[in-house]
């Protein structure tokens, strides 16, 4: 599956709270949601969302209680309000999450961690299967350092694979970091898994931590860059630290696509 282009027009902003630097601090952001094409889907699939980096709440209800994560409430919109503006032909729907989808409830502090299983199975719960991988900010219950444990059309990816609707998905969570720390590797121990996974031939690398792009300006690892162009996976799926420009061509012909704080929804032309 290859990236053809991306709409320079976003399909709409959703609004949401995003979090401040102290109590009352918080403001409304709004969340891109871009159209991308490629140049293939599986049979019978009529697109595939890709997101990152939902740290942020719902805008307030009249119900009451803390606002729900950005992530839970993001599904629905979707379904509801998105999708049917863009007269997709009829077929399953997949997602890939990039990791990050925690904000503490009062909104006062940016990077809180906490449990994103809710997330998870809120994607689950409307489109049909989720494949994915862990920020390091997430949590799944109340062990910080867990395995979630998922089931159905839930896959969680960690220095794996799965093969689902004819796609070879690698999967590596996690920063490059101090591995005492949460969803931490060290950067010989997250080159060694990407060099792992890619001997596998995967169609998508979903990573949480990636390559940077310097002729664009933009963060990353200049080390997983130049892995991955002399490895060349088709395409990168990353999120983590937020671009500009939501795509990015590497040497080589690599393709890398960045899901940080948008959605990106992956559709054929006239499908």
């Amino acid at each position: 599956m290859r990236l053809l282009s991306i709409s320079k027009e976003l399909i709409t902003g959703i609004p949401f709270l995003n979090a401040g630097r102290g109590p009352g601090s918080f403001y409304v952001d709004r969340l891109p949601v871009h159209e991308a094409f490629v140049d293939c889907l599986p049979d019978g699939m009529s697109a595939i969302i890709a997101t990152g980096d939902l740290q942020g709440r719902e805008c307030f209800r009249n119900e009451g209680g803390p606002p729900r994560l950005l992530g839970e409430v993001l599904p629905l919109q979707l379904v509801d309000n998105i999708l049917p503006q863009l007269s997709l032909a009829n077929g399953r729907i997949g997602v890939f999450l990039a990791g990050d989808f925690y904000t503490v409830p009062t909104l006062d502090k940016r990077g809180g961690s906490g449990d994103v299983c809710d997330v998870w199975r809120a994607f689950g719960d409307q489109f049909d299967w989720v494949v994915g991988i862990a920020g390091n900010h997430d949590t799944f219950g109340p062990d910080p350092n867990a395995t979630p444990r998922f089931s159905g059309k839930l896959h969680y990816l960690d220095h794996s694979c799965v093969r689902i609707d004819g796609l070879n998905v690698a999967g590596l969570g996690g920063i490059i970091g101090a591995p005492n720390r949460m969803r931490r590797r060290t950067e010989d121990d997250f080159l060694r898994a990407i060099e792992d996974l890619l001997e596998e031939q995967p169609d998508i690398l979903l990573m949480h931590d990636g390559p940077d792009a310097p002729s664009h300006g933009y963060r990353g690892s200049p080390l997983v860059r130049q892995l991955i162009e002399l490895l060349r996976p088709a395409l990168v799926v990353r999120g983590h630290v937020h671009w500009n420009e939501p795509f990015v061509e590497l040497d080589g012909g690599v393709q890398v696509l960045n899901v940080d704080a948008r959605v990106v929804i992956l559709r054929e032309r006239g499908r």
